[in-house]
């Protein structure tokens, strides 16, 4: 019942269509609140002002407290009228309490405060920014009042018997306090509707920038898939016809390599060898068109099983450099495996490829909790890298190497970048040249579903 009041008042008292960020809008919320407020308030005045007027015979307060109340019924729920008539007439109630606590009850104190209230009431409800109709009117009201003191044209309570000066020096602190609200709130509201104003236009701003970043933001992407796209349909067609240039070359060498001298035998090796590392190459990229793409769901991966995998696959390089991996107890968490997997076997292949000549390699792993992410350490004691190239080795192709120092691609850890960030992490490492390398990376933990 009393949202449905609340409702009707609202309706009542606010324009329709005003936007919600203009003065005029905040104008009219404030002054529904009042009305809302108002009617219960009064309704309690009005009970016990029927007993003490009674008693008193104080009979015109009475019936003006009953008008007043009904007039805020007539303000807050009665249909058709314009809120700025609404307005008027709580300013205009406003006057006439102030007149009937002057004349009834004397004092000046009541009277006076509704009289400055009548001055707030205006400049709230029609907040114009250099509007002095406030202490117009109530310079009006006071010289009025003292119009009716100086000639006695009512019958006034008697404690408002006071000469007309007296009267004066009150009106003057009135008006000093009037002039001063209709000055300051204009003010205020002024500098309120500029910032509204400038933040209005600030998230405008802010919302088109939001657009045109999205836009980018998928227009990179667009570019992205088709990168990807065009990586994986091109390496996979150049496949075949690299397969059949291999085979005929094996062909070649093996049927008619009696008719070749040693340098034809030499072009023949050339041909082959670049025919198999090209097939590499077009089997990264293809892996870095997948790269970063999860298909499968997470899961709990077990690192130690991860490892003990890698050792497994890896045994006989293994065996031939003596390498030794140290892997503390690895935890187990939720992530995705596929991608995971990638970036610690390529990590660890690397670690071992450029390892020093006369060091057996020396892996470490490490992992450990921080904030919400897992953190990963993976250290060697191989040949380390100069600190100019640690951006350098996660770029496509870069690689630090010639082909007849160490085999590769120079594609590996660029794959390993991309997974890692895809999964919502970093990658980055540390090294000395000469010393061996450290190498971080981030993946954040995933809350596992119940």
């Amino acid at each position: 019942m009393i949202q449905r009041l609340r409702e009707i008042v609202m309706k009542n008292c606010i324009v329709e269509g005003r936007a919600d960020n203009s003065l005029e809008y905040w104008s009219d919320v404030l002054f529904a609140r009042s009305i809302f407020a108002l009617i219960p308030l009064s309704l309690l005045a009005v009970i016990p002002a029927i007993y003490v007027c009674l008693r008193d015979r104080l009979y015109g307060i009475l019936i003006f407290d009953l008008v007043a109340f009904l007039l805020l019924i007539v303000i807050g729920y009665i249909p058709g009228l314009s809120v700025k008539l609404r307005k008027i007439l709580l300013i205009t109630l406003s006057f006439m309490i102030t007149f009937v606590f002057l004349n009834e009850l004397g004092n000046f104190g009541p009277g006076l405060v509704f009289l400055l209230a009548s001055s707030v009431f205006m400049m709230i409800f029609f907040p114009a920014k250099r509007d002095k109709l406030p202490f117009i009117l109530t310079l009006l009201f006071c010289i009025l009042y003292g119009f009716i003191i100086h000639f006695r044209v009512l019958e006034l309570h008697e404690s408002m018997n006071v000469s007309v000066m007296t009267w004066v020096a009150i009106s003057a602190n009135v008006l000093f306090l009037s002039a001063l609200i209709t000055n300051q709130i204009p003010f205020l509201f002024s500098r309120l509707e500029s910032t509204i104003a400038d933040q209005k236009k600030l998230q405008e701003s802010l919302i088109a920038s939001n657009k045109e970043l999205q836009a980018s933001i998928d227009q990179v992407n667009k570019k992205n898939i088709e990168l990807e796209q065009f990586a994986f349909v091109a390496s996979h067609d150049l496949q075949e016809p690299l397969r059949m240039v291999a085979s005929f070359l094996g062909k070649i060498n093996k049927e008619y390599k009696h008719h070749f001298d040693e340098k034809g035998l030499q072009y023949i090796h050339f041909a082959s060898d670049g025919a198999v590392r090209m097939k590499q190459v077009i089997l990264d990229l293809l892996s870095y068109s997948r790269a970063g793409n999860i298909v499968e769901d997470a899961e709990d991966v077990d690192l130690n099983y991860l490892i003990n995998d890698y050792l497994l696959l890896r045994r006989r390089i293994i065996a031939e450099k003596s390498v030794t991996i140290n892997f503390h107890p690895l935890p187990v968490i939720m992530s995705f495996k596929a991608p995971l997997t990638h970036v610690f076997h390529g990590i660890l292949d690397n670690a071992i490829k450029y390892s020093r000549e006369g060091v057996a390699p020396l892996i470490n792993i490490v992992a450990e909790e921080v904030g919400s992410d897992y953190l990963f350490t993976i250290e060697d004691n191989g040949i380390g890298i100069d600190s100019q190239y640690f951006e350098k080795i996660f770029i496509m192709f870069q690689r630090l190497h010639n082909h007849n120092e160490y085999s590769g691609t120079g594609i590996g850890l660029a794959i390993a970048r991309k997974h890692i960030e895809s999964l919502g992490g970093k990658i980055w490492l540390e090294s000395v040249q000469g010393e061996g390398s450290k190498f971080f990376f981030s993946v954040p933990k995933i809350k596992k579903q119940i």
